[in-house]
């Protein structure tokens, strides 16, 4: 009988272990593929997430957006353009709209994942994924999200009436902490000017070049999307 217990009690024990996840969750690469669907017609582009302690960077062709959680809570942002190896820096009362670290470390919001139905649960340890669901102003949003990495595996924003998804899908996961804090002393080196320098240097003809493209634009907050139009919730004078 001592023996049928003692072997219950270990196999528990084992399966517990198991169950346990050591991925280290501050320091990793994440590729995802963006679907964009339009009427049937449909775009794709690659986003890259990269976690190093308080520092989280999405990398796509042209820019990528760093953003550093400093220690009384504020995130200040850089933005990095990847084929001239130059940035301009922003101090976090430059951008608002931006304190909500969740979004930028998950790339979805503590706020919208707390609004949501959960579904299901599947799978155990590193590999726990919860199922989640939510309507909202005529959007369908589904979620599954990695419970112990706190990455998206898949993320989905439907509009009947637009008639558009954006789908956010999982590729790749790469935990290589020296690659990673590589990279980002490779952004390090980059030549930067602060934002608000940016008017006594319109000489520069990068900088000239990037405020005609409409990426770097006075009071606004110099956060757009690839196709130069402004991100909402910005900061005007």
């Amino acid at each position: 009988m001592k023996l049928a217990l003692f072997l219950m009690a270990t196999l528990a024990s084992t399966s517990t272990l198991a169950q346990q996840c050591n991925i280290d969750s501050a320091h990793l690469k994440a590729d995802y593929k963006i679907t964009n669907t339009h009427n049937h017609e449909q775009s794709t582009q690659s986003l890259t997430l990269w976690r190093n302690s308080s520092q989280v960077a999405h990398q796509r062709e042209v820019i990528t957006e760093l953003w550093q959680h400093l220690a009384n809570k504020q995130i200040r942002p850089i933005r990095y353009f990847n084929a001239e190896q130059r940035g301009i820096e922003y101090q976090p009362s430059e951008v608002r709209g931006i304190q909500n670290w969740s979004a930028k470390s998950q790339l979805v919001d503590n706020h919208l994942i707390e609004k949501m139905t959960l579904l299901n649960t599947q799978g155990t340890g590193c590999d726990e994924v919860k199922n989640y669901t939510l309507s909202e102003n005529g959007n369908d949003f589904n979620l599954a999200f990695f419970t112990h990495s706190k990455l998206v595996k898949t993320f989905s924003v439907s509009n009947k009436k637009s008639q558009t998804t954006t789908l956010l899908s999982l590729n790749n996961v790469n935990t290589d902490e020296p690659l990673i804090s590589a990279q980002f002393a490779k952004w390090d080196r980059f030549q930067t000017t602060d934002y608000a320098d940016i008017g006594d240097n319109e000489g520069d003809p990068f900088l000239a070049k990037m405020i005609n493209l409409g990426f770097i634009e006075h009071g606004a907050t110099g956060f757009y999307n690839q196709q130069g139009d402004a991100i909402q919730g910005g900061h005007h004078h």
